[in-house]
């Protein structure tokens, strides 16, 4: 889910602490007037926002936006903490005058991870002006979170081609662009027409190709560590799968 915040001064942090749960608890179903920001210092944390399902593990970030319904879907692991706060929603929130924000950011980084810290201690110790500031801030390097370099589907199409020798799970390449693995599964297929997955087979199944085209004294087992495959037997089934006939007759014909 994406979630609209303009980018305005009237945004103001009323409430913030860091919470510790020694046992599992589960997260009470509400409706908040003011935007719930949550990151998970240890622990993971089950919530759903709308029609959204989460599952927040340690260095996730959460947005549960001002008047959206969220609730706990299951309880925290036991030893959880977190650190949190609300800020107040503002009346261009939510409209076409904002800028758009993921509803989950994961393994967010120091920076982020020291920022939202330093919110809530600012509100702690009473300097709620600085709060309010380090808010905007905190917004802009979220902003920049969903802008920075090429597009997510586009950069993770680069990093399938950049490292055929590996397949690359879709979770550490969510993660490596600081999105949630559902949303980087949803723009790369709107943007290919395809899951990550299946785009990783059918481009080492053409590097294969160019493989066995390029090099006929290149050996099937050769092919199938080049291309990040277990074993030969793997890349055997995945190869007829997609070409239509056997590595080994495809080599064949070559030779003809």
């Amino acid at each position: 889910m994406q979630i609209s915040f303009s980018f305005t001064p009237s945004h103001k942090i009323t409430t913030a602490n860091v919470n510790f749960y020694a046992t599992p608890f589960t997260h009470p179903a509400r409706t908040l007037i003011e935007h719930d920001f949550i990151y998970i210092l240890e622990g993971e944390w089950g919530f759903q926002l709308g029609a959204e399902k989460y599952l927040a593990k340690k260095d996730t970030l959460l947005i549960l936006g001002a008047g959206i319904p969220h609730r706990g879907i299951s309880p925290c692991t036991p030893k959880t903490k977190t650190m949190y706060f609300h800020v107040s929603a503002d009346a261009l929130d939510g409209t076409d005058s904002g800028f758009l924000l993921q509803s989950e950011y994961t393994a967010c980084g120091r920076g982020i991870k020291k920022l939202f810290s330093e919110i809530v201690q600012a509100h702690l110790s009473g300097n709620a002006k600085k709060a309010d500031r380090l808010f905007q801030v905190l917004l802009c390097d979220l902003e920049s979170l969903d802008t920075q370099g090429t597009d997510v589907a586009d950069a993770i199409k680069h990093a399938i081609h950049a490292n055929p020798e590996r397949f690359i799970s879709n979770e550490e390449l969510a993660s490596s662009l600081n999105v949630s693995l559902k949303t980087a599964e949803n723009k790369f297929r709107k943007k290919f027409g395809t899951g990550i997955h299946a785009y990783t087979l059918q481009f080492k199944m053409q590097e294969a190709l160019s493989y066995f085209d390029l090099f006929p004294e290149i050996s099937i087992k050769e092919v199938a560590a080049n291309l990040g495959f277990y074993d030969e037997y793997h890349f055997s089934k995945q190869f007829k799968r997609f070409v239509g006939i056997s590595p080994g007759k495809y080599k064949k014909q070559l030779e003809k």
